[in-house]
């Protein structure tokens, strides 16, 4: 704990916050204050964010990074992780947590627990009293997974982990531990909703519960539910809680429920040993069908091309691919592997392999995989179009933080989607997550179906759809958004749907 010399000027009450930063005094904080004329912790972002604490003498790179990482300002695109990688070891770090006495409950919140594609940093919510936080910071200060420790306040640690990831640490007693995890999971626009609705029916919300305007009387805060109950509104899973205008969190509300990753009956794009995965099919189905018990189906996509030269299966390996299915399900004693490939589209939007081969496919998966610049538009439309293509793989063509999808009339696609019967794809990759949230959201508003995959080529990237669920849930899907939540009867009925389209 830090202590004030003799002849240290004291750390007004409106900036202590600044005081529990490592390396800064009270002579920094006198000298940040009066160069900078601050008198608040907003005032302090503010300049912080502006670029202002470097013009203030003596004060080091050093203390300005603790600074911002303090107040949550160190976060640039270059910082932000993948939520697959943050989400790793977030779950670690509540394991290691969890097992120190003194932690009663904790739980991730912030970006995290909203389940955002890229991450800045781990929120975490630990629930402990008040007397164990001398403990607490002992212990979490010497975590194996701890660097240091750049601030400590009342309720706070900010934590610098060995992989270079920020935990920012909440602590909250039991009746105040469902507020803080209200307000710490966010975002900032849905905590500013909260609070005005807080405000029209005369309470404040924030961290440490739900008080009467007039009296500041405690009316809730143990568990979020009691908050919700007592603002009229029905409760939001934390996915949807981000910047929407009221008349959009109205609607999620009326959702019955979002879609959960054990509804999931199959995984509709795998790739083998055929093509560009890892693994033989007969490992793949061992694996699925012990590791998800509730899958019924999955489908093997290998990349079937007879143009490109690597990592693909020719055309002519289709039907010993079929053949080597065919053996697994005998030895499995039903049709658990359904015969699916991938396909490249086209310049001109029409998928690379000729019909034949499509038609004797149980799924077809059409995606882009050259000219990501261009308005993609035409291509997916035509593609939409043809009678044999049941899906559209990673239709936006992003890669995370490396490639931005290319340009799309999106209204145009999704109209053409829901008017030929053809689904889009949620891939699950961490690095594409295609569609996003917001096109999901706004596909299902159009009708469109969408499937949930893992574009697995190992065994470990199975695990990937929970994370496509995660998107399916911020674009607020319910089961019957998702194709694959059905039985394999549904998914024919699906493509039958389709044909009869296309009937002369």
């Amino acid at each position: 704990m830090k202590r004030r010399g003799k002849n240290s000027p004291s750390i007004p009450a409106s900036l202590a916050p600044l005081g529990h930063v490592k390396d800064i005094t009270a002579q920094e904080v006198q000298a940040i204050q009066e160069k900078l004329n601050i008198n608040s912790i907003r005032e302090l972002v503010a300049a912080a964010s502006n670029g202002l604490l470097e013009t203030v003498p003596g004060i080091t790179a050093v203390q300005i990074k603790n600074i911002k990482r303090a107040f949550k300002l160190y976060k640039t695109d270059d910082t932000r992780v993948p939520l697959w990688d943050a989400r790793f070891a977030g779950q670690e770090l509540l394991r290691i947590l969890s097992l120190f006495p003194e932690v009663e409950k904790v739980a991730l919140a912030g970006s995290l627990r909203r389940c955002k594609d890229t991450v800045g940093d781990i929120d975490i919510l630990i629930q402990s009293t008040e007397a164990d936080r001398r403990k607490l910071l002992y212990k979490i200060s010497r975590m194996p997974q701890t660097e240091s420790i750049v601030a400590t306040g009342p309720h706070h640690f900010c934590v610098i982990l060995r992989n270079h990831l920020q935990a920012d640490i909440r602590l909250a007693t039991h009746k105040h531990y469902g507020a803080s995890l209200l307000y710490y999971t966010g975002s900032v626009p849905y905590n500013q909703y909260l609070e005005k609705l807080a405000g029209d029916k005369g309470f404040r919300f924030g961290p440490l519960g739900l008080t009467a305007s007039q009296t500041g009387e405690y009316v809730a805060g143990e568990q979020e539910t009691d908050i919700f109950r007592q603002l009229g509104i029905d409760y939001l899973e934390p996915e949807l809680r981000e910047d929407y205008d009221e008349q959009t969190y109205a609607s999620f509300y009326q959702i019955p429920s979002l879609i959960t990753f054990n509804q999931l009956k199959g995984d509709m794009q795998v790739h083998t040993d055929w093509s560009d995965g890892t693994e033989s099919i007969a490992a793949i189905a061992r694996y699925l069908s012990h590791t998800f018990p509730h899958y019924q189906y999955i489908v093997i996509t290998d990349h079937v091309s007879g143009n490109r030269p690597n990592h693909v299966l020719p055309p002519v390996d289709v039907y010993r691919q079929a053949a080597e299915i065919d053996r697994i399900n005998g030895l499995m004693g039903f049709d658990y592997v359904k015969k699916g490939l991938e396909t490249d589209i086209l310049e001109n939007g029409e998928p690379e392999l000729a019909n034949d081969l499509l038609e004797q496919s149980d799924w077809v998966t059409a995606s882009i995989h050259t000219d990501f610049t261009r308005d993609n538009t035409d291509r997916l439309i035509k593609a939409c179009e043809h009678p044999h293509v049941h899906c559209i793989g990673h239709p936006s063509g992003r890669m995370i933080s490396t490639r931005p999808p290319y340009p799309v009339n999106w209204d145009a696609v999704f109209d053409a989607a829901a008017r030929t019967g053809t689904a889009l794809e949620i891939n699950s990759r961490p690095n594409r997550l295609d569609l996003n949230d917001e096109l999901v959201h706004k596909a299902i508003s159009k009708g469109v179906k969408l499937v949930i995959n893992s574009d697995a080529r190992t065994l470990s990237h199975f695990d990937f759809v929970k994370l496509g669920v995660s998107v399916a849930r911020r674009g607020a899907c319910g089961k019957k958004d998702i194709l694959n939540t059905g039985s394999w009867k549904d998914i024919e009925a699906f493509k039958a749907a389709k044909q009869r389209l296309f009937r002369p």
